[in-house]
Formats: C-alpha cells, structure tokens, sequence
C-alpha cells in the first residue's frame, strides 16, 4: 500500500490559496486537502509513470561539455567568472510568445562548446548575480517543457498527465495530486528559493527528484536544447542541470528538473553566506533522487540542499 503525504492542515489553506497562480492551482490544494477526492481523482487519471527519459550514459563529448572530474559536479551549479554587461529581460518571464532560437543562428562551433563556454556565450554570470529576478511563470515552465519535447525526446510522457503544475512542483507520489511540502518565492534582494509550505519532520522524504527529473541523452542535445532556448531561459537551464550518476558505480548523466524544484539553493560550505544558512534537505547519497530532511524544518523555513 502507497503511503500518502499529509494533507496540508486546513488552517494552512487560506495560505497556500493566495500562493496558487492559477484556479487549478486552488482546485488542486483544496483535493489535496480532502484524501477522499484524492482516491477519485487518481481512478480517473491512472498513474503516470515516470518522466525520466530513455538516456545513455555520458561520453568523451559529454566530459569535454562539463570538463568532469571526479569532485567537479559542483562546477555544474555554481556561477561562471566570466565577465559581463548583460541585462537581464524580465519581461521575457510574463511573455506567452515565447520563440525558439532556429539551429542557424546558433553560434559558430555551438557543437563544441564547454559548459563555461556556453555561459559566457549568453553572459549568464550577470543574470546569476540578479537576485530581484522573478519566478518562472506557468507558461515560462511550459515553454521550457515543450521545448524539451521537441528538440530533446519527444517521446517521454507528456507532463500534462500531472495535476500538479510546474509553479507548484510535481506530485510527489505519482498519480497523487499533491505536491511536495515546499513553494517558491522571490525574496527581494536574496534572490528565488524553496521554503517549506508546512511543518517537516526529520528524515521525512522533501524532494523525489526519481519522480521529476528528466535527463538528456547525450551533451550534444544539452547544448542543442539551451541554444535554442532565449537568452534568459538558456541561463537558467545552465544553472539548473547537474550531473550525477543514477546507481552506485555508474555512469554519470545529465539532469534537470523543470519545475519549482530547480530553484532549491544550496546551504553547503561554499555557499554559506552571512546569515547562516545550513543545510537541512540531502539525498541518502551521490546517486540517489531522493532528498530527506536532516533535521525538523519549520514552515516558512527555507529549503536547502548541499550542491558538493
């Protein structure tokens, strides 16, 4: 028997109402409330599998993308030093014509290009420096996806199959509208983050990154698939992917995950700032997708994992 998450309890409700974006959003936090309309709902939309796309493993051309080390996976999340004048185009977050970059205009060599190499192609150190950028909106997450499906694998579930949108995470027990215990937000000044939408006990399961993480295939579709994408949109994706093995002993693959879970920071060694944020979300181990908490986080409390 599948073990349900907590409903969130009705005195959170009026607040997770006024964070939901849309009247789905409403819809599916008040049925997440009520597990008797869950059961329902669930016969009615059967149980999706998992978005994780066929891939193989990583290559030369892969390590020569991400120059991997054995200890360089961290080089996947933190900012390039490569200098900038770049802008960022906020309004681009709000804007429902997105359009792709055509193969033509890519740059010359683009088949070639390292991972600093492609950052410093869209000057993205600028835009990783910008904390007043906003939260990807619905139709944002949505671009981003279908251009996933169609210029990466068109052949993974359609992500419309989840209840749950993008701007509120996924289901974490798929199948189940009800998504993980944490919600996005821009803190101004600070930048975007995760913070727990409810009381989190230790050791309770926070992230299943086996659930909505979806991988590339090979580096060439990674860079095919961020230089076809806007500017802003490309840095993100750039600052989101990482690389990690899927079983002990493994090989290495490329990730990302294209929901509100990409926006978990990192409260490890090399990121500790002035306020003393520690971490308090990990998975078991390099090459597991679960992530649990290490301690009780509080509601409101930010979500953060440990990117080395």
């Amino acid at each position: 028997t599948t073990m349900l998450p907590p409903p969130p309890p009705l005195l959170l409700m009026p607040s997770l109402l006024r964070r939901a974006e849309t009247l789905l959003d409403r819809l599916i936090i008040v049925v997440a409330a009520y597990p008797g309309l869950i059961t329902l709902l669930v016969m009615m939309v059967g149980r999706p599998r998992l978005l994780l796309s066929s891939s193989s493993s990583t290559t030369k051309d892969d390590d020569a993308l991400l120059q991997l080390k054995s200890d360089s996976t961290t080089s996947l999340r933190k900012p390039s030093d490569a200098s900038s004048d770049y802008t960022s185009s906020r309004k681009q977050t709000t804007n429902s014509n997105h359009k792709l970059t055509p193969k033509h205009q890519f740059p010359k060599g683009w088949q070639t290009f390292s991972y600093d190499h492609i950052r410093h192609h869209f000057n993205c150190r600028q835009r990783s420096k910008d904390m007043n950028k906003p939260l990807p909106s619905l139709d944002d997450w949505n671009f981003m996806r279908r251009t996933y499906t169609q210029i990466v694998d068109n052949t993974i579930k359609p992500w419309n199959d989840d209840l749950i949108p993008p701007t509120l995470g996924y289901s974490i027990v798929p199948g189940v509208p009800v998504p993980p215990p944490y919600y996005a937000k821009l803190s101004p000044g600070k930048g975007r983050g995760l913070f727990a939408s409810r009381y989190i006990k230790e050791g309770e399961l926070v992230h299943d990154g086996t659930v909505s993480d979806i991988i590339f295939p090979n580096a060439m579709k990674f860079r095919e698939f961020v230089f076809s994408l806007p500017r802003d949109f490309s840095c993100d994706a750039a600052e989101w992917v990482w690389m990690q093995p899927l079983e002990k002993g493994g090989d290495y693959h490329l990730l990302i995950g294209i929901n509100i879970s990409a926006l978990m920071n990192s409260g490890g060694k090399d990121w500790h700032d002035e306020e003393g944020k520690t971490v308090n979300a990990v998975p078991e181990s390099g090459y597991e997708g679960k992530f649990y908490a290490t301690r009780d986080i509080e509601e409101g409390e930010e979500i953060l994992t440990d990117y080395d």
